[in-house]
């Protein structure tokens, strides 16, 4: 556009006769032939990108330029990539089971990939792995002995041991030793995971240690919850079969959880459905949960839960013993805890096993949001509503008001 506007000016100056417009020409194409190469000089070779954030009144370019290499992550099945522009590839190695990579990256920190998936980031990991480890801690106070299969990355364990009530941590990872030392070194915050004196830690696949566990009679029923934490794909392969599954649970006890990670309910409905079909067969609750996890593809996440005791809305919970416990979360509360089994219709109509808050037990939850006694805001409130006079004859919509 410069150009053509100093081709114009010399035009309209009547300058052209002088041989200017030959001149402009020639400068012109000279011109756009340096800023060819500065671009590809920046973006393929140094490998910079531009990154603009409209933040101010003007925006800001992005710190003016920002080294940044993309990662990209496709979901075959539906067509879409995530490009993540990480800012440095800090180490990569190939085990013998996967290929991992560990990026840096300037709002999400260190990113952990494996075989091109990305697992987990400093940021959100936290969401994922709460949700793994409070949801069924919630029902299970008292839970002494406890199992993580995957999670090399120690984070579902680490929220597990928060628990003081817990003497007994088992992980069982196929890689372990690879993921124990990355953890150490870009992931120190989880690290106490693994030097925790309640954790032992087996470098195994999963489901040849579950048949040797079954060997001793005294394995048998002892595990009061199970973490299923893997991938999708490769290594994990043998912990997607139904005799894993009901191997796994001859480890558990009565009274106990497994909580397993599965898929995008919005974005592979089909895997989530099936998987919650088929652990329907083995435990008589398997009731799938969601999470919101913003660098997974899509950002809406699940998790099923199974148990042939518990129901997660039926059984109660006693809320006094969580909060006792003193345990600082950051994604996980209380109402996190229940509208987790709150699906959206599209994807409740389709599994077998759905909840509802009715069939909420009368908790503290339920107490506080539809039982509880009208407070002097609610009242007010209700006021300012309906104006001083209006009647109420139940204090239950005074408290429906509230909330």
């Amino acid at each position: 556009k410069a150009t053509v506007s100093v081709l114009n000016w010399l035009i309209n100056q009547k300058m052209v006769r002088f041989g200017l417009f030959h001149v402009a020409t020639a400068v012109s194409g000279v011109l756009a032939l340096v800023a060819l190469i500065v671009y590809v000089t920046v973006h393929y070779v140094i490998g910079m990108q531009y990154m603009t954030c409209f933040g101010g009144t003007f925006g800001t370019f992005g710190n003016q330029m920002v080294r940044s290499k993309p990662f990209i992550e496709f979901q075959v099945q539906r067509d879409v990539a995530y490009i993540f522009g990480m800012h440095d590839l800090l180490y990569e190695t190939t085990t013998q089971y996967q290929e991992i990579e560990v990026y840096a990256h300037r709002y999400f920190g260190h990113v952990l990939v494996i075989d091109g998936s990305l697992q987990i980031t400093e940021r959100d990991e936290v969401n994922y792995h709460e949700m793994t480890a409070h949801v069924p801690m919630a029902y299970l106070p008292d839970a002494k002995k406890v199992l993580v299969v995957g999670g090399g990355d120690g984070g579902a364990l680490l929220r597990l041991l928060q628990h003081p009530n817990v003497e007994t941590a088992h992980l069982v990872d196929i890689d372990m030793y690879a993921m124990r030392n990355i953890v150490a070194s870009y992931f120190p915050f989880l690290y106490s995971a693994y030097t925790d004196k309640r954790t032992k830690a087996f470098a195994y696949d999963g489901s040849k240690w579950v048949d040797e566990q079954l060997e001793v009679e005294s394995n048998r029923g002892s595990y009061e919850v199970v973490v299923l934490d893997s991938t999708d794909y490769g290594a994990s392969e043998s912990l997607f079969t139904e005799s894993f599954y009901r191997r796994l649970k001859q480890l558990m006890a009565k009274d106990s959880i497994l909580v397993a990670n599965l898929d995008s309910p919005s974005w592979n409905l089909d895997t989530v459905t099936a998987v919650q079909l088929h652990l329907a067969g083995i435990f008589k609750h398997a009731v799938v949960m969601q999470s919101h996890q913003p660098t997974f593809l899509s950002g809406h996440y699940s998790f099923i839960f199974c148990s042939d005791e518990i129901h997660p809305m039926k059984a109660p919970i006693d809320w006094d013993k969580f909060i006792a416990k003193n345990i600082d979360t950051y994604y996980y509360n209380e109402d996190i805890h229940y509208a987790s089994f709150a699906l959206p219709e599209g994807v409740r109509r389709v599994l077998s096993q759905g909840t509802q808050f009715k069939d909420l037990p009368a908790s503290p939850f339920t107490k506080r949001a539809f039982l509880q006694e009208p407070t002097k805001e609610s009242l007010l409130l209700h006021e300012m509503k309906h104006g001083a006079g209006a009647e109420e004859d139940e204090d239950e919509s005074l408290a429906r008001d509230d909330l």
